[in-house]
């Protein structure tokens, strides 16, 4: 069986999770431990426990149990004191007092919820996220870097992470994996993160394993601001090591499809615009350039009680799934 190890997180590792699973691949994936917003940010400051929101969605995306636990791991509170919560996040922040550790508590859960495969955090501590941007501005957290509060920021000049050591299971899968995938999702808050904690990057860069990068299919406000693929392209091979020259990403895979002008209307309300597919500048450095239409037809909507950003539109996680299989059956 292919193992396939994915760094990031978040909606769009979840997304790309329902696809993977249609597969007969061992799914692994590798979370950061900077997430310090919504109900996981609560929850950390309170109780002092590791971020547990984006184990819980790849838990979640990786569950074979009844859709009705799945369901109560998903729900979201949008009243009262627990308004902002989704129950995940209150019983695995349980599961770690339970148990005496995040490792525990995500076995558990996994139990619970039938898991096949595995959910790893990248590095043994909680962390702090922060960046400099290029007029000079320091971002402090996570949250603040995710959902700046001006309409306009300057671009990100420096990713910076508080002292972490890395978790030896999350290097251990990387040394192991056929294939190692890159986004979908915000790259400065969910996968370079985990590239910042020292022997990550080193790891990827050394592997055998195919390298895979898919560029998002919308830019995000301050982080990815007119951003083409090939500037994701451009960052995913700085952040792990690689040059002009010589890229660390072996295989890009670029969405070619407009989603519809009323949902580009949406975006635009949020200054986020479509990523345009540059393709030849990227075959420039790049082994291997996919680019076809791999953008889901469905428009998704925000949870009651949700506190952050969503995004509308997503990859097609079947499509996206058959590519990857393809490219490592």
């Amino acid at each position: 069986m292919k193992t396939v190890v994915i760094i990031g997180g978040g909606t769009a590792t979840f997304t790309l999770l329902k696809g993977l699973r249609e597969f007969p691949t061992n799914n692994i994936v590798i979370v950061s431990t900077a997430d310090d917003g919504g109900s996981t940010g609560i929850l950390r400051k309170d109780l002092g426990i590791m971020p547990m929101g984006d184990i819980r969605q790849c838990l979640i995306g990786l569950s074979y149990t009844v859709p009705a636990l799945q369901e109560l791991f998903t729900y979201r509170f949008d009243r009262g004191s627990l308004k902002g919560h989704s129950v995940g996040n209150i019983l695995l922040a349980g599961l770690q007092k339970v148990t005496g550790t995040p490792e525990g508590a995500i076995a558990e859960a996994a139990r619970l919820l039938n898991v096949r495969g595995e959910v790893l955090f990248v590095s043994k501590n909680p962390t702090t996220l922060s960046a400099r941007l290029k007029d000079g501005t320091l971002i402090k957290s996570e949250h603040e870097l995710d959902e700046p509060v001006d309409k306009k920021r300057a671009p990100i000049e420096k990713l910076m992470l508080s002292k972490s050591e890395a978790n030896p299971r999350a290097l251990d899968a990387i040394a192991r994996a056929d294939a190692i995938i890159l986004g979908p999702g915000d790259l400065y808050t969910s996968t370079f993160p985990n590239l910042l904690v020292p022997g990550v990057a080193g790891a990827i860069k050394s592997s055998k394993a195919r390298k895979v990068l898919i560029t998002n299919i919308m830019t995000k406000l301050g982080q990815t601001d007119r951003f083409k693929a090939s500037d994701f392209v451009r960052e995913a091979n700085a952040y792990l090591g690689g040059s002009e020259k010589t890229s660390v990403i072996d295989t890009v895979i670029v969405n070619t499809e407009k989603p519809e002008a009323s949902t580009l209307a949406l975006y635009k309300k949020e200054n986020a615009f479509f990523v345009e597919p540059d393709i030849e500048t990227i075959k420039k450095n790049v082994t291997t350039v996919i680019a076809e239409k791999v953008i889901s037809n469905h428009v998704h909507r925000k949870a009651k009680g949700d506190t952050l950003t969503r995004s509308l539109i997503r990859h097609d996680a079947e499509k996206t799934a058959e590519i990857i299989w393809n490219l490592i059956k």
